[in-house]
């Protein structure tokens, strides 16, 4: 079974520090791997809460290092690797996670998983027993390196958009998604914040044409227009089946449903 659960929804500053949504990343299980995806604040947690087990995590992947996407990355990468007790375990970051003046995975920690990291960067591909992951697009946002990711495993391809403003080129890098999650922080457009609004994945969808796809990472203007409601909005105007994922939420891959529930039956 391959399936990915959303840990937590919140995007933004102020939805994530009041926690009106949980935060946390995702954890997808795709042929068997374990795979954490942008481990924001909470993610060790989140993953102990929902029934995960991080001593069996085989690889962290993070899209870029802002802190709502990389507070618990190195907490996870202790518990990856047993504590240190039992280095093992990949971590796929950009280089910037790593290097220059902020970077978000420490020193000490890198030797628990023996400096098994891969760089990301444009062209990258590397496969874990069979689960493919290649850089789909570099994305635009702040002055950060982001990364626009694509899984590919059994036949089908899970696409990643995380934060970034909208782009000549973003939308096409994108086709041939069976599901496609979409990180949508805002309503309405703000010069300050380089993030998607419901007209600009609307755009997106119209040219990439996935089969699914999964709105994510909410901010405060989302949360209060419901998102469910503007995931409606959007499927109804692209004809794309849009799904607003909520805390806690398991999509199955091999079926294509959405279950939202508090706690879940651990599967690796």
């Amino acid at each position: 079974m391959s399936e990915i659960t959303f840990l937590g929804t919140a995007g933004g500053r102020m939805v994530v520090t009041s926690q009106l949504r949980k935060s946390g990343g995702m954890w997808m299980v795709l042929n068997g791997k374990s795979i954490l995806l942008d481990p924001g604040p909470g993610s060790l947690m989140r993953s102990v809460e929902l029934g995960f087990q991080p001593g069996r995590l085989d690889c962290i992947v993070l899209s870029h290092k802002h802190i709502d996407h990389s507070n618990d990355i190195n907490i996870m990468i202790e518990a990856m690797s047993g504590g240190s007790f039992r280095p093992r375990g990949v971590l796929i970051v950009p280089r910037d996670a790593l290097e220059g003046d902020d970077p978000v995975v420490l020193k000490y920690v890198r030797s628990y998983i023996r400096n098994n990291i891969k760089i990301l960067a444009p062209g990258f591909k590397w496969s874990l027993d069979g689960v493919e992951i290649a850089v789909a697009s570099a994305m635009v946002h702040a002055d950060v390196e982001d990364y626009g990711l694509k899984f590919i495993f059994s036949g089908k391809t899970l696409g990643y958009i995380p934060d970034t403003k909208l782009f000549p080129g973003l939308p096409a890098a994108f086709k041939g998604c069976d599901y496609l999650i979409i990180n949508m922080v805002r309503i309405t457009h703000d010069a300050r914040f380089e993030h998607l609004i419901p007209e600009d994945v609307i755009k997106v969808l119209r040219v990439a044409k996935p089969k699914v796809a999964i709105l994510n990472h909410f901010g405060m203007q989302v949360v209060k227009a419901d998102p469910d409601a503007v995931a409606q909005r959007i499927e109804t105007t692209t004809g794309v089946r849009t799904i607003a994922a909520a805390d806690g939420m398991r999509f199955n891959l091999d079926t294509g449903k959405a279950v939202v529930a508090s706690t879940i039956d651990s599967f690796i």
